[in-house]
């Protein structure tokens, strides 16, 4: 690593007028000077465009494309083909940086593939922001993995890890080694880029700072907005997993186990929001789950407690969705009653 290797930062921009200045503010007050900022509009119909060209008129480390509206993997990817940091680092435009964010994540570079602060969510008033939660990191703080065993992806399964894309400090030649790009045209995109980059990650460190807060009173958002296409988009997750690496020589195991946590992430959405989604997208459900479906076999990668919970939600899986939603839990077998539905989905479901 150069002593002060440059960092692209990749700011996607679609309709972000309202918060995109306190966005774009943060980055330029950054204690560690060396970025690039790759401001990509995606074809916004508001004032984004001119407040873009705005900040790249006035410091020539904003660099602006602009492009039809083609979605935020899309965006995101255009982002890691034009990048010429040695580093890569994704920000939403209705989020913002600590001040020594990056300063911190590439000091703390030690030969990783993957860098990762803590993520606060957060409020704004005007200029005042209060903090709320952050998001899921790992409990020792600052750790280092490995990753020779996919370490951070049975963590995620065990503990969870937020899985999002943004925070991370990426290596580029890791990215474009092993070829990872967003799939386009899907919602949740981080799910499966999430996977991905911890999949072929062999050096992945977390650490205890704050770098990143996650504005959580965007209503536009489209966590605040569900519908048929959220449930597609996890299904096309899940598919991808299996079909990509559930055969895979190496990665078949973890793919597998993987692929049911994504189940029981989409499986919870779809109880929680049932009022929000169609009958049609509910029997894509179900056909789904029964052609994707993979037997899990003898290999154990988790805790035993999370061993039984995994291998009944995959075969819970396998039942119509009145029958899911009745039986559905979350993961910790940790009350009689799911005792009982493990008793009922194990010995008393075909």
């Amino acid at each position: 690593m150069t002593e002060k290797p440059l960092v692209t930062i990749i700011v996607p921009c679609y309709n972000a007028e309202k918060y995109l200045a306190a966005c774009v503010d943060s980055v330029i007050s950054q204690d560690y000077q060396n970025w690039e900022c790759l401001l990509i509009n995606d074809g916004s119909v508001d004032k984004t465009l001119d407040l873009i060209k705005y900040y790249s008129d006035k410091d020539r480390r904003f660099i602006v494309f602009t492009q039809e509206n083609l979605g935020l993997s899309a965006t995101r990817n255009r982002g890691i083909d034009n990048a010429n940091g040695e580093f890569i680092f994704f920000l939403d435009s209705d989020d913002v940086l600590s001040r020594d964010a990056i300063g911190i994540l590439v000091s703390s570079f030690q030969n990783n593939d993957i860098i990762t602060g803590v993520t606060i969510t957060a409020t704004f008033s005007g200029e005042n922001m209060s903090e709320s939660s952050p998001l899921l990191h790992p409990k020792e703080g600052t750790i280092t993995f490995e990753n020779n065993k996919n370490e951070v992806l049975i963590r995620t399964m065990e503990t969870g890890l937020t899985p999002v894309a943004q925070n991370r400090l990426y290596r580029k030649d890791f990215i474009n080694k092993n070829k990872i790009r967003f799939q386009s045209g899907i919602l949740h995109e981080d799910e499966l880029w999430f996977f991905e980059t911890m999949l072929f990650a062999k050096n992945v460190k977390f650490i205890n700072s704050k770098t990143y807060f996650y504005r959580i009173d965007n209503q536009d958002s489209i966590t605040k907005n569900v519908g048929d296409r959220n449930l597609e988009s996890y299904l096309q997750v899940m598919e991808t997993i299996v079909k990509n690496y559930s055969q895979h020589e190496h990665f078949n195991g973890i793919a597998k186990w993987y692929s049911v946590y994504i189940k029981k992430i989409f499986l919870d959405f779809a109880i929680r929001e049932r009022t929000k989604l169609s009958d049609q997208i509910i029997s894509r459900l179900e056909s789904a789950l029964k052609d994707w479906y993979r037997p899990l076999g003898n290999e154990s990668i988790l805790s035993k407690n999370n061993e039984i919970y995994y291998k009944t939600i995959n075969k819970l899986s396998l039942q119509d969705f009145d029958i899911i939603e009745k039986l559905f839990f979350r993961n910790k077998i940790n009350s009689i009653r799911k005792i009982i539905n493990v008793f009922k989905i194990s010995y008393f479901l075909k």
